[in-house]
């Protein structure tokens, strides 16, 4: 008798977590309809009129993911015939790919760590185990200049790499999280890029912040037609400004000169533009009355 109750009072325990669960994934899968604000837990099915900007942006994500292999790729293929100066340039030249699409690659896990972790990011520096992908090869072209080991770590990068452009092709992102991402580029430049830190070995700062500003603009050009005028001028007006400076700095359409040949005053010009564009497209969201609300 006493094992049928303990057994029906487990049955109603599990019932119970099931409903709880049912209901919690119908919380964080509510229905859009018209264009009021969205308010969800957790994240949120694309309203229509965006479905075909983020399909755009997710084959723009794909194909900047193609050409960094490529490019990795030819990274490889100079090494095996000893010829670091070309690999380098390549190596410059595929991080930029990468550059361009960067918050995204964040959204998948860890992947952004592993393909792009620094040096100063373990204890042990440049000797960890951990330290690999684009800036283990960066400091092996441009510090060690040995390619035997590059070409060792060359080959682990592009396995990530094919494995991450496998991924984005099936994946999908939604239209609060690409709006963020607008802003996010602009962070990464403020964060680590306009203070020299990203590139250390190479000192291709520039051409990263170049990558990451024009990354940040598809973005606004894509959702451009919903942005309110009065908003979307000054933006517009911040990338111009942060455009004008770099190519100052330009050499040819995908090279730019070493991160210490940027001028103090420069340098304090854009932080100030940069600062300023980061908190205005931090507000389109609102701007375009997609509100989240988090909770798990």
């Amino acid at each position: 008798m006493r094992n049928n109750v303990g057994l029906l009072i487990l049955c109603v325990f599990a019932s119970l977590l099931f409903a709880q669960g049912v209901a919690a994934k119908a919380l964080r899968s509510p229905v859009q309809t018209g264009s009021e604000i969205i308010i969800a837990k957790g994240d949120i099915p694309t309203p229509e009129k965006y479905k075909q900007v983020t399909a755009t942006y997710m084959d723009y994500v794909s194909e900047n993911i193609e050409n960094m292999i490529c490019q990795l790729n030819n990274v490889k293929s100079s090494l095996k015939v000893n010829n670091i100066a070309s690999a380098q340039v390549a190596y410059v030249r595929a991080h930029q790919y990468y550059e361009m699409v960067r918050p995204i690659v964040r959204l998948f896990g860890h992947t952004d760590r592993v393909i792009n972790s620094r040096s100063d990011d373990f204890l042990d520096g440049v000797k960890d185990y951990r330290f690999k992908g684009f800036h283990l090869v960066e400091y092996l072209l441009f510090n060690q200049k040995n390619t035997q080991v590059a070409l060792a770590a060359v080959d682990e990068l592009l396995m990530n790499s094919n494995d991450l452009a496998r991924r984005v092709k099936a994946e999908d992102i939604d239209i609060a999280k690409l709006i963020q991402s607008s802003a996010d580029f602009i962070e990464m430049v403020l964060e680590t890029k306009i203070s020299g830190k990203e590139n250390r070995y190479s000192l291709s700062d520039l051409a990263d912040i170049a990558a990451n500003v024009k990354g940040s603009l598809y973005i606004v050009d894509e959702v451009k037609p919903f942005i309110p005028k009065d908003s979307l001028t000054p933006i517009l007006h911040n990338y111009s400004e942060i455009m004008v400076i770099l190519d100052g700095y330009k050499l040819n359409d995908n090279e730019y000169k070493l991160y210490n040949s940027l001028s103090s005053k420069d340098k304090t010009k854009l932080y100030s533009v940069l600062t300023q564009q980061a908190y205005l497209l931090a507000t389109l969201r609102a701007k375009l009355n997609l509100d989240v609300y988090y909770k798990y």
